[in-house]
Formats: C-alpha cells, sequence, structure tokens
C-alpha cells in the first residue's frame, strides 16, 4: 500500500518524537518508570472520522444540572475535551476559542454549538466553575456552549475513545499531556473534522461548521498537527513559545544518526581496502 505524502511524514515525526523520548531516558531527562506514548499526539483520522458520537452519555453543567451529549446535537458541535485543573494549556485553547468564535459570522447557540468536557476524573462542579471564569465566560456564549464534567466517571474513558482521543498522566510535571484539538460533529453527531492548533482561525471554523451541515469528512493536514506538537506553553510568560527541548532531542538525533552512518561508511572502506 502506498502512503500519501502527510501520513509519510507523520509516521516519520512519530518515529524521530519516540527516540527522542528514548534519549532523554538515557541522559536522565526522564523518569524511568515513564511510559509515554508519543501516539497520543494525533487521531487517527482514517478511523474516527465519521464516528458517531454517543447521545446518551450524562453530564452536569456549571450550575449543576444534568443533560445528554445529544442535547446539544440539534445543531453542528464543537468538542473540546480538557481538564479543569489545568494551569495553562487548557484554558488557553478554550480562551482562543472563545475569542474566535466572536469573530465567526455564525451565531452560537442557533447554529451550532460548543461543549466542552473534562476527561479528568478528579474534576467536580468546583473546579468547573473556576475553569469557566478562568477562560472568561460569557453570558452570550453560554447560550450556546456548555461546560460539563461526566455524571458517571467511568464512562470518561469510553467517550474519548471513542473519538479517538488518547491523553497521559505525566506524574513527573503533574500534568495531563494530550492533543490540541478541536472536534467538529453534525447535528447528528457524526465526527466531520479534526482541526489542530492551539488557536483556530475564524474562516477555517466557519468552513468547519459547513461541513458539518453537509456531514462532509474533511482531513486534517499534516502542518496542522506540526504546528500543534512545534509549540509548548510557557507557563512564566504565559504563552506558546517553540518547543527547543523537542528540537534539540532532534538535532542530537540526526547528529547521532550522521556518526553511526559515517562509522559505517569507513569501516566499509576500510574493508574494501
Amino acid at each position: 500500500m502506498v502512503k500519501t505524502t502527510s501520513q509519510t511524514l507523520f509516521i516519520t515525526f512519530l518515529l524521530l518524537f519516540n527516540a527522542h523520548v528514548s534519549l532523554a531516558a538515557l541522559t536522565g531527562g526522564e523518569p524511568s518508570d515513564t511510559a509515554l506514548d508519543p501516539s497520543i499526539m494525533a487521531i487517527d483520522e482514517d478511523k474516527f472520522l465519521g464516528a458517531q458520537l454517543g447521545k446518551d452519555y450524562a453530564l452536569i453543567d456549571e450550575k449543576g444540572n444534568e443533560f445528554n451529549v445529544g442535547d446539544m446535537l440539534n445543531k453542528p458541535l464543537v468538542l473540546l475535551l480538557s481538564y479543569y485543573k489545568c494551569d495553562g494549556y487548557c484554558p488557553t485553547i478554550n480562551n482562543n476559542l472563545l475569542e474566535t468564535l466572536k469573530l465567526v459570522k455564525y451565531k452560537i447557540g442557533e447554529e451550532y454549538n460548543v461543549l466542552t468536557i473534562s476527561f479528568d476524573e478528579n474534576d467536580d462542579l468546583k473546579s468547573l466553575q473556576e475553569f469557566s471564569t478562568k477562560i472568561g465566560m460569557t453570558d452570550d456564549m453560554r447560550k450556546g456552549w456548555r461546560l460539563a464534567i461526566m455524571k458517571n466517571k467511568a464512562d470518561i474513558k469510553e467517550f474519548t475513545s471513542s473519538v479517538g482521543y488518547k491523553f497521559f498522566w505525566s506524574s513527573r510535571d503533574r500534568i495531563f499531556l494530550h492533543p490540541s484539538v478541536y472536534i467538529v460533529a453534525s447535528q447528528k453527531g457524526k465526527v466531520v473534522r479534526f482541526l489542530y492548533g492551539t488557536k483556530i482561525d475564524e474562516k477555517d471554523m466557519e468552513l468547519s461548521i459547513i461541513d458539518a451541515y453537509g456531514e462532509k469528512l474533511k482531513k486534517s493536514k499534516a502542518i496542522d498537527f506540526l504546528t500543534s506538537v512545534c509549540y509548548s506553553y510557557n507557563f512564566k510568560e504565559g504563552k506558546y513559545t517553540i518547543n527547543y527541548p523537542l528540537f534539540i532531542g532532534l538535532g542530537s538525533l540526526f547528529l547521532g544518526l550522521s556518526l553511526v552512518a559515517l562509522s559505517l561508511f569507513i569501516y566499509k572502506k576500510k574493508r574494501c581496502v
């Protein structure tokens, strides 16, 4: 089977990233019991584009009201998976979406809805409410945007797995590592788009809403995924910066491979003499 350019680029990146993690472990950069799976950074779109959101999952919003996922699916839905005790990344992508939606020509609550669900089983009503305040949620946005926790914590894994979303707890850093992705679904609950990145352009969001109405499935570009992992949140500066450790690791990897290749070349040349 011939792979597409984006698939090849993605697989190559994962191999390099996995090697970088192994290099960090050897140099003491990672604790020995860490089992980071680099595949959490992307969703298998070949498998999960067109997936059906479960409509019967019970949720609780910031006012303590119970509702189901299906209650948000009378129109296209933008879904975010976050955790509410996050200090930087999750509030940032939710706030960025809030600012983007102010520029979108379609009206939230009338032509599309937004739903943020926590994947952290330790989140509760208090952390949900604090998160809502942190991202600057407004009454206008509440007309079509609900933040929620799962009523039944056992449903979290099943729901996130149904859309290919994976997350990893880093005991060293005391944070979750997870994809930066906005999931767009049709009014029938079919996943039509995965939008990667910390900030989405309003035109991309508008086009995704149009695709959702027509249930038109569209894959993300490889560059979208690479952009989302090449930047990391700088908690001290309060903004995203280039992920220098990643590039340093990749540079070290390429240097190591070059030295191995050079050694093999010299060895073969000596044997031929």
